[in-house]
């Protein structure tokens, strides 16, 4: 009872001497890193910060803002933290474990519940054996075309992960793909992980960036294209300054992100943005964060549109962000619910999800042997035009496990046809041929009989709304969507 009445305030008061951002039960980043503790108080007033024995002090800026880095903590815990200012404040935070901090952030895709997705039930039910996870979650009521120093609105401070706090809900708490993946982290690594679920519906990249990264992306495109995707705040930085801003002090392991719908009918510009986005989170992300911590995205689900072109495009221009280091994809695409009663766009297969977030998290982050890419085709050449219409495609030799294997699959009940999407070559009369494929040992050869005289012009696969993924390597990873000559051109300045 007492969780939701304070899940649905809204604070209109001054800053807190400890930021509402941190709280007991609450998880802090383990070392090598050093978690940061801040707040606000009266200007210049000395604060003194208990941990561990330890006494840390630190006077207050001009404009009350104090913060202090405790000394790097190995995982564990519980531990109190005390504050106590000069002007004669107080508080203390209780069962503070130290292990590793992700964030989650974007749409309704990451917004979506552990109430929301298949055998719920159970799945709530199993969150009483995680003790050690802790969870937050932001609310989604404040977006401000200011900067925020503090959440206006927190759904459910930090709580220790049970089934009454992992199942509040739909759309509420806790989110699906980030509770899967810490849980399935968790199991692996065996260390306390805290989950920071930071997302709001519906929005755009544009609106969860800042100025600073938008100024690298042409202007014309600020506010994003309107279209039936776009329910929640979408002018430029205005979920950055209410929802970001205040968390930026904190000490994290790394980001997961999924979102893009919203962006689906800019794929150049989002080519360009997404990536500006990650830069900029990283440049200004403070505590003792690595200047390149990891992030995790999910390319995007499969979801019916009369548009064939709009979710085929956003998923490759979503892949331009793995050309920075550490950051890493764990596709959707082959994993569509057309009888999702919260509308197809929102698959309720969350599960897979968060169990391939968390395999990118273990190989990229924690260095592990482990698969966590699937199939990624890098590039592509011409075998034949005539009779019949060859090209092999290649890929990159990390990707592809223990091999490449091809799965029997056709289009999802319910999807027309016209929305899947297979193999298909290319030709000089602008047609695109359905094609067939075969496996070359590290490389795939696809077929097609084209029209008289018509020459090859490009190959693409998994092109549609439905893709039907029918590559994957050995590990069980599906193939990425690739389309050569890659259309995709990021509009950048």
């Amino acid at each position: 009872i007492i969780l939701f009445i304070y899940a649905f305030t809204v604070c209109d008061c001054a800053n807190n001497f400890i930021s509402n951002a941190l709280g007991s039960h609450m998880v802090l980043q383990r070392s090598p890193q050093r978690a940061n503790i801040w707040g606000w108080t009266q200007a210049k007033s000395t604060v003194n910060v208990t941990f561990n024995g330890k006494i840390y002090s630190t006077d207050a800026n001009t404009d009350g803002s104090w913060s202090v880095l405790l000394d790097s903590t190995n995982a564990g815990g519980p531990y109190t933290i005390s504050a106590k200012s000069g002007s004669g404040e107080t508080a203390s935070l209780v069962d503070v474990l130290f292990g590793d901090v992700f964030v989650c952030g974007g749409q309704s895709n990451m917004q979506m519940t552990v109430h929301q997705v298949f055998n719920a039930s159970d799945e709530i039910a199993k969150a009483n054996n995680y003790p050690n996870i802790r969870i937050f979650t932001v609310g989604t009521s404040t977006s401000s075309d200011t900067p925020l120093v503090e959440f206006k609105t927190i759904l459910q401070p930090w709580s220790v992960a049970s089934a009454a706090t992992v199942g509040l809900g739909d759309w509420s708490s806790f989110s699906a793909a980030c509770w899967f993946f810490g849980r399935d982290l968790y199991d692996e690594i065996k260390v306390p992980i805290g989950l920071f679920s930071d997302n709001w519906g519906g929005t755009p990249v544009q609106a969860w960036s800042s100025a600073d990264a938008l100024k690298r992306c042409p202007t014309n495109y600020e506010r994003p294209i309107k279209n039936d995707y776009i329910t929640g705040p979408n002018d430029p930085s205005q979920l950055w300054n209410a929802m970001i801003i205040p968390i930026l002090p904190m000490t994290i392991s790394g980001a997961l992100w999924y979102q893009g719908e919203a962006n689906a009918y800019q794929p150049d510009y989002y080519a360009c943005a997404f990536p500006a986005m990650i830069e900029d989170w990283r440049a200004k992300w403070g505590g003792n964060t690595s200047p390149q911590f990891t992030f995790m995205f999910v390319q995007l689900a499969p979801w019916l549109s009369t548009d064939d072109s709009g979710e085929t495009l956003t998923r490759l221009a979503q892949m331009y962000a793995t050309r920075l280091p550490f950051v890493g994809v764990a596709t959707a695409m082959d994993w569509g619910d057309p009888a999702s009663p919260y509308n197809n766009i929102h698959p309720r297969y969350k599960q897979i999800v968060g169990y391939r977030l968390h395999l990118v998290g273990l190989g990229l982050h924690y260095g592990k042997a482990v698969q966590y890419k699937g199939p990624e085709a890098t590039d592509w050449s011409i075998v034949s035009h005539s009779p019949v219409a060859s090209v092999s495609v290649t890929f990159d030799p990390s990707s592809l496990g223990s091999g490449l294997e091809f799965v029997s699959k056709s289009c999802d009940a319910g999807v027309p046809i016209e929305q899947c999407g297979w193999f298909d070559i290319g030709g000089s009369d602008g047609k695109w041929v359905n094609a067939t494929a075969s496996i070359k040992a590290d490389s795939i050869v696809i077929h097609a009989t084209l029209g008289a005289s018509v020459t090859v012009t490009g190959v693409r696969y998994a092109w549609g709304n439905y893709p039907v993924a029918t590559l994957y390597n050995k590990d069980g990873l599906p193939a990425l969507p690739f389309v050569f000559p890659n259309p995709i051109k990021p509009t950048l300045i």
